[in-house]
């Protein structure tokens, strides 16, 4: 299997939602269900990538491709843009947004933010994972960050464990309460490794 990587193309945008869809674990549906009339929340998600709007574009995407298939992908950014912004205050309603305030009001300054990665199930366990994160570091070093950072729910053990074996250390407890949209019930942490 010959897998390539590069920057995502606004005609990804559709894939690379779906994929980050996938990361949430239930977040994305939370935050965007039911928001706009006759829209899931893929494509609120997608929409919004294809508008371009910095940080959350597609061109902060780095995909994964096997045989002209996006088969995994990582969205990162600078830390400073994982916050309430103007235009997610706009956007969500005050109660979504306050159920997730302890989340997007933690953050590791001055590191580089893995917002969402994802490999396609039957992919897993070839190192594309472990290939995104190694060009979501270089990534962050040439933005000029010697730290990535990311938030994972707490009671996802599998994905803790690859990022510890990633060399990545709990930072913050984050409190984040149970929905039946999100099946998570022991909130996030908040991790970062040195690069």
């Amino acid at each position: 299997m010959i897998v390539t990587y590069r920057q995502g193309r606004k005609n990804d945008c559709r894939k690379i939602a779906e994929l980050n869809y996938i990361a949430s674990e239930g977040a994305i549906e939370y935050l965007f269900h039911n928001l706009v009339p006759n829209m899931t929340a893929k494509d609120v998600l997608s929409y919004g990538l294809e508008k371009d709007v910095y940080p959350h574009s597609y061109k902060s995407t780095i995909v994964a491709e096997n045989e002209g298939q996006i088969v995994g992908s990582a969205l990162s950014y600078p830390a400073k843009f994982h916050c309430i912004t103007a235009e997610l205050k706009k956007f969500l309603s005050a109660n979504r947004l306050d159920h997730f305030r302890s989340f997007y009001l933690s953050r590791v300054e001055g590191s580089y933010f893995l917002d969402a990665i994802c490999v396609l199930s039957k992919y897993r366990k070839k190192g594309i994972g472990k290939s995104l994160f190694e060009h979501t570091k270089k990534k962050a070093l040439s933005n000029g960050c010697h730290e990535l950072s990311l938030i994972e729910f707490s009671d996802n053990k599998k994905a803790i464990k690859f990022y510890r074996e990633n060399r990545f250390e709990q930072v913050k407890s984050i409190d984040l309460k149970p929905h039946k949209l999100i099946p998570h019930n022991e909130g996030c942490v908040l991790m970062k490794c040195a690069l």
